[in-house]
C-alpha cells in the first residue's frame, strides 16, 4: 500500500471518529443553547427549530454507528488513495485525520475564537 493509500476499514474508522466528535460537539451546543432558545421562543415553530439541534445530534451518531457496523464487512485488502478527496476538505486538521495522518498540533490555543 503506498503512502497515500488508506485501507477502506481505516477510512471508515476515521470518518466514524469525525462523526462521533461532531455528535459530541452538537450535544454541547444543545446543552448550552437549547434551553436558552426554548425560553426565548414564544411560538411553536421556534420550538420545532430548537429541536433540530437534537435531530442533528441523533443523525450524526446514527451515521457513526452505521460506519462502525459497515467496517467489518469490508475486505482488509481494499484501499483507496485519499489525497485527492482530502484536498477538497477545507479544514486542514480534519483532512489530515481523514487521510490517517497523525494529529498535528493546532496553532490556535484552545478557546480562541477566530472569525472568518
Amino acid at each position: 500500500m503506498s503512502k497515500s493509500q488508506v485501507s477502506i476499514g481505516e477510512l471508515l474508522m476515521n470518518v466514524e471518529a469525525e462523526l462521533v466528535e461532531l455528535g459530541r460537539l452538537a450535544e454541547q451546543f444543545q446543552a448550552v443553547l437549547g434551553p436558552a432558545m426554548l425560553r426565548a421562543a414564544d411560538d411553536f415553530a421556534c420550538h420545532q427549530e430548537a429541536q433540530m439541534i437534537d435531530l442533528i445530534t441523533q443523525r450524526l451518531y446514527g451515521l457513526s454507528d452505521f460506519m462502525r457496523a459497515l467496517r467489518p464487512s469490508v475486505p482488509e485488502a481494499w484501499a483507496v488513495d485519499t489525497d485527492a478527496a482530502a484536498r477538497v476538505v477545507t479544514l486542514g486538521d480534519m483532512a489530515c485525520r481523514l487521510r490517517g495522518v497523525p494529529q498535528q498540533i493546532s496553532s490556535h490555543p484552545a478557546g480562541e475564537f477566530e472569525a472568518f
